[in-house]
């Protein structure tokens, strides 16, 4: 791997993986902004995240080595700031969360490289990921939208296909107790070729982690399939509901399935704001919202 320290507390300010040294020269990527100032198709803009797609060809150049990748940037104003104190950056614990997955088995995208901009204090200023473009894919949510023009019957055996095997992707990593925390239709992506099965990638995981203490683990396992399952509703019927836990099930915490069922049940309708605390929580940050967005309405607008 290739690193560049920082000056301030001599942690790196980048790492890249040794395969991928080679798409990021240091003639070109020489320090820290290089990253954050990189030119590329733009994905996302906000005022903390920013995507861009970037084409890299590897030096020295060779025939059709041309790659995609996506940088994902994440900025942090002042108050977001406080927060990062003495933890691992987002980018770096996606970073490892990725290599983790990969190394199970669990088909992932390939973490390339990240880097942490700190201040004095060891707060987190700016962060980023560079992960391997997956082409041809879209998301899971996508596909299903898609795929409303097949056939019936062959729409239905590809949905039963896909909830089976990412049903045994989860049951992979709940048993060694590791957790996605953003286990959304939306982060996983689906490859479709000709003559072949369809394949599945997880991206987007940030925030996943391993929880050993029984309890945590519980509460995670259950968050992880009922916003992955809760994703579905309404259009979930029972018969995709039991193709997931046909290669999920049994129980990987060592729980009995009709209580773990019962358990993702409320955690689904919990997505959906569909239980009475949820509605009572979704409507609360609502009216702050409203409240907040009024206020910074111009004076004299209707």
């Amino acid at each position: 791997m290739r690193s560049v320290p920082l000056n301030a507390d001599r942690r790196p300010c980048f790492v890249i993986s040794k395969p991928y040294e080679c798409y990021f020269p240091p003639a070109e990527y020489a320090d820290y902004d290089a990253f954050l100032n990189a030119n590329g198709e733009p994905v996302k803009s906000e005022r903390r995240t920013r995507v861009v797609l970037l084409r890299r060809e590897e030096h020295p150049p060779r025939e059709k080595t041309m790659r995609l990748f996506v940088l994902k940037i994440y900025r942090y104003p002042l108050l977001p700031r406080i927060r990062t104190g003495l933890r691992m950056s987002k980018a770096e614990q996606e970073f490892n969360s990725l290599r983790f997955i990969n190394r199970q088995g669990v088909p992932a995208a390939e973490p390339v490289a990240f880097g942490v901009q700190r201040t004095q204090l060891g707060f987190v200023r700016s962060c980023f990921i560079i992960t391997s473009f997956l082409e041809g894919t879209v998301n899971l949510s996508q596909w299903r939208f898609d795929s409303a023009a097949l056939d019936k019957d062959r729409r239905a055996e590809l949905t039963h296909f896909l909830l089976r095997q990412i049903g045994a992707m989860f049951r992979r990593l709940h048993d060694i107790r590791f957790f996605l925390f953003t286990a959304k239709t939306k982060n996983l992506l689906i490859r479709e070729q000709s003559g072949t099965p369809p394949e599945i990638f997880f991206v987007d995981v940030p925030y996943a982690r391993t929880l050993r203490w029984r309890p945590i683990a519980r509460w995670a396992q259950c968050r992880d399939l009922g916003f992955f399952l809760g994703n579905f509703l309404p259009a979930l019927t029972e018969s995709e509901r039991a193709s997931f836990y046909e290669s999920y099930l049994p129980d990987p915490l060592g729980g009995s399935a009709t209580a773990l069922r019962r358990q993702v049940e409320r955690a689904m309708l919990a997505k959906q704001n569909l239980t009475p605390i949820s509605r009572l929580v979704h409507g609360f940050k609502r009216n702050v919202r409203k409240k907040l967005a009024a206020g910074r309405a111009p004076k004299g607008s209707h």
